[in-house]
């Protein structure tokens, strides 16, 4: 095996950009599509270097945090893309190489709203991100069924009418700048895009080594863990007994890293599965086994593209296979199934029992050995390395153990982030209204008559009444929260009218009256995230 490699980062963002197209198989290629036309964007805005290549990885990348964002019936669909791109937001920042990019997914979905979205959230929003979001829509609007250059022109023009309220003006013009020929959507439809995009745009030599590739897979494996509660450590597991085993196996400490590598990816093909079958509760029919079966298999194909790495793609596409060859996705004979793979398959069902799950708590050592006893007396797993686990059981299980604990606490934070970010967003929401008050007194930015809505369509209601009560209703600060929301509404209501009647001071008497009920707004939103946050932790330790 190799000492040592450096393979390049954007070969994985792009076979990652694959994973994303699988879990929605209408969506086939749109996130290729998005980072083609972003790239062509960026190219017509004259961005070049690393901040071209950020806006390409965002566009790649850009519903990643919808693998793991449950819709609910009172979410509204801009809250769901904006928790969506929260959720991204957390996954992505946290691997170095693609902090840049996740601040451009997480306000990828804001629209332009004629420049007052220059800030969100308290952050200024990158230009990136409403790259991205035209070459989204864009993408979207394109029917699958017919060709993309006799539907040119339509698009154009919609993109056209979205020039000021959606998007941003100048990314208008660029795009229709570089639309304006047959090749730019012979491109879009070419199965060869991801050619195309690197052919047209070289990255800069961002490689990873060998650490630089095992972070990356711990992030590709929270990627896939944090889609189902039951989950939620399992890869780490996997991952820390894998190469626990390959140490007692005399592998050298390259190889054993590798192997911890392959642990983190093995489930990367789960990303094609749907969420409610990865939750089902009971027994799968014949039907739904058969989706499930097929995650090996994808696995092989998203990782076997990316040079380098073409053993451990091997290696996690045989994690179930069998020695009796009756293991899928290839029915590979027992000669042809690596040593890697083998241990790799003991290292999953290991995971796979002893781990605790929401549901159930690990099986004790003898319940363990009488499983791996039955499955080797039916060559279903190498009796060599189920031996080695038997011999040193404390051993791989304290480090299965010692990773998926560190792992359940990464949950947590992430999680907790997650929250966190919800309630930030709504308060930077209500300062934001307070903003506009105060400039709308001082005539520097005037309120429109369609800006002074009821309290449950402004930015905080659509909040409240969709993500807000759905995740958070449970606390009585939330319900706490209507009162004096709707009451500052009355008073902005009555503000607005006082100062087009040319009354400045009862208007300013009235913005008086709406400081202590922000205040009280305030306080409640700063309590529910403390509270909510708490209520993660505690939600994940009742489940684990």
């Amino acid at each position: 095996m190799k000492p040592e490699f450096h393979v390049g980062l954007y070969q994985f963002v792009f076979s990652l950009s694959q994973a994303l197209d699988l879990i929605n198989p209408a969506m086939a290629n749109h996130h290729r599509r998005v980072a083609y036309i972003a790239l062509r964007v960026a190219e017509a805005m004259e961005l070049a270097g690393r901040a071209k290549e950020d806006v390409i990885v965002a566009a790649a990348l850009h519903d990643i945090g919808a693998l793991s964002t449950q819709r609910n019936s009172g979410e509204d669909t801009l809250n769901l893309k904006l928790r969506c791109s929260r959720f991204g937001y957390q996954l992505l920042q946290k691997f170095k190489p693609f902090q840049i990019p996740a601040r451009i997914v997480r306000f990828h979905n804001v629209p332009w709203a004629w420049g007052e979205n220059r800030e969100v959230e308290g952050q200024e929003v990158p230009l990136g991100s409403h790259i991205v979001n035209l070459a989204n829509i864009v993408s979207r609007l394109l029917d699958k069924s017919g060709s993309f250059a006799s539907q040119a022109q339509s698009i154009r023009d919609q993109i056209a009418q979205m020039q000021g309220q959606v998007l941003m003006p100048e990314h208008v013009q660029a795009f229709l700048h570089a639309s304006a020929n047959d090749a730019f959507w012979l491109d879009i439809e070419s199965p060869d895009l991801s050619q195309i995009i690197l052919d047209r745009m070289p990255f800069s030599s961002v490689e990873l080594n060998l650490d630089g590739l095992l972070d990356f897979a711990e992030l590709l494996a929270q990627v896939i863990d944090f889609r189902s509660r039951f989950t939620a450590t399992h890869s780490s597991g996997v991952a820390a007994s894998a190469s626990t085993l390959a140490q007692l196996f005399g592998f050298p400490a390259v190889d054993c890293k590798r192997l911890l590598i392959a642990g983190y990816l093995h489930d990367i093909g789960k990303l094609a599965i749907p969420t409610e079958l990865l939750d089902k509760n009971g027994s799968l029919n014949s039907d739904e086994w058969n989706v499930v079966r097929g995650h090996p298999y994808y696995t092989y194909r998203i990782l076997s593209p990316i040079e380098g790495i073409e053993d451990i793609a091997l290696w996690c596409g045989s994690h179930h296979e069998r020695l009796c060859g009756t293991g899928y996705p290839f029915r590979a004979p027992h000669e042809e199934i690596p040593l890697e793979s083998r241990i790799l398959a003991v290292a999953d069902v290991f995971t796979a029992v002893t781990e605790n799950r929401p549901y159930r708590t690990g099986l004790d050592q003898a319940s363990v050995v009488a499983i791996f006893d039955a499955m080797v007396n039916d060559h279903a797993l190498d009796a060599n390395v189920v031996n080695v686990l038997k011999s040193h059981y404390a051993e791989v299980d304290h480090s299965r153990a010692a990773a998926q604990s560190h792992a359940l606490q990464d949950y947590k934070d992430f999680m907790e982030g997650l929250a966190v970010l919800d309630l930030s967003a709504a308060r930077a929401a209500h300062l934001a209204w307070k903003q506009r008050l105060r400039a709308h007194l001082d005539g520097k930015q005037p309120l429109a008559h369609e800006q002074l809505v009821d309290h449950r369509e402004c930015d905080l209601g659509r909040w409240y009444y969709g993500e807000g009560l759905h995740y958070y209703g449970h606390l009585a600060e939330v319900r706490q929260l209507e009162e004096p929301h709707a009451a500052m509404h009355e008073l902005i209501h009555a503000l607005v009218e006082h100062q087009a009647q040319g009354r400045r001071d009862d208007a300013e008497a009235c913005l008086e009256q709406v400081e202590p009920l922000s205040r009280r707004i305030v306080e409640l939103l700063k309590t529910i995230e403390r509270k909510a946050a708490q209520d993660v932790t505690s939600a994940i330790d009742q489940l684990y």
